[in-house]
């Protein structure tokens, strides 16, 4: 898989800055996203992006080097070119526009997916911030296949493709499939990318090397965004380009340790314990056998993050014992 191009994807809530160092420190990817800034009807002030993205201050890259692009939510196409300018000025890699996020709160304010109901206001948007960013400087958007229904998937694409963003990343799902297990249509990502002129990144259920072959045969795509199976697997990037071995029990609580660190370092006024658990709550679904049960359990009733790693660690011998 030497063409394919892999993308860390912005998940709101989760995929932050701790998490963008460990996994872009861990794996190699060509660029990740940081979770969307909402913009309002006004422009974004610069703390607000400083906070959401503090790669901004290292010449928006993680420590490994991985460029960071800034995504953005917003209706307005005025006060998005405009936070767009900002952003790129304060030191994003790139741009991304926010037209797929299925989140009730998002869409109540006609943000996000709510979007995909007005194709043209979408379109209006990816042009004005397009017109609004230096040429050198990436404009990428990504969309869902509809709102309620995939019916007018192909329209909302053109709109896209043909406003002049660099790229599309489209999820395989509606907004009303949420994400749902079984719904991911790839078939759809495939149609649309023998008719966009600009490069399509294929999302959705992307969760270990034989999936990532699948997506790619079925959408002919050449670029993947990993999301949900990039916390389920710590190295799973490096697995799906280069054959790599998964991690094993004790490189993920290797990882827990590292996501702590890096935690204190970005956050170091937000909750840390309830941090780990949600990471932990992830990644679960890869070592499904040795956490999500009684280990798991028992992480949840201690009193705090160091007394958690203090019993991940103690479990390596055991586990990795019974993996002989």
């Amino acid at each position: 898989m030497n063409a394919l191009k892999l993308v860390l994807a912005p998940m709101d809530g989760v995929l932050d800055a701790p998490l963008r160092h460990v996994l872009t420190k861990i794996n190699f990817y060509d660029y990740c996203e940081s979770e969307f800034v909402r913009i309002t009807d006004i422009t974004v002030p610069a703390g607000v992006l400083l906070k959401k993205v503090p790669e901004l201050s290292s010449g928006g890259r993680t420590d490994s080097g991985t460029p960071v692009y800034v995504q953005l939510l917003g209706q307005y196409p005025e006060v998005m070119a405009s936070s767009a300018a900002l952003a790129c000025r304060m030191g994003a890699a790139g741009i991304d526009l926010n037209f797929g996020c299925p989140a009730k709160q998002v869409n109540k304010s006609n943000g996000g997916a709510a979007l995909l109901k007005t194709p043209d206001l979408i379109a209006e948007i990816c042009r004005a911030v397009r017109d609004s960013v230096p040429e050198n400087i990436p404009v990428t958007a990504k969309m869902r296949l509809g709102y309620d229904s995939a019916d007018h998937f192909l329209e909302i694409a053109e709109k896209i493709y043909s406003s002049g963003v660099d790229a599309l990343c489209v999820h395989g799902r509606t907004k009303a499939d949420g994400y749902l297990p079984d719904t991911v249509r790839w078939d759809l990502i495939g149609e649309i990318r023998k008719l966009c002129p600009v490069p399509v990144i294929a999302n959705g259920d992307i969760f270990d090397r034989i999936s990532a072959e699948k997506c790619i045969f079925v959408t002919g795509c050449s670029m993947l965004m990993l999301a949900r199976g990039a916390l389920y697997l710590p190295n799973l990037a490096n697995v799906i380009r280069n054959g790599e071995e998964p991690f094993s029990y004790e490189q993920m609580v290797e990882t827990v340790h590292e996501f702590i660190a890096a935690f204190r370092r970005f956050s170091p006024e937000g909750n840390i314990f309830a941090r780990m658990k949600q990471f932990l709550s992830y990644l679960r679904e890869y070592y499904n056998e040795l956490t999500a049960n009684e280990i798991f359990k028992r992480v949840c009733r201690c009193s705090s993050e160091d007394e958690a790693l203090a019993l991940l660690d103690s479990t390596v011998a055991e586990v990795m014992k019974g993996e002989e």
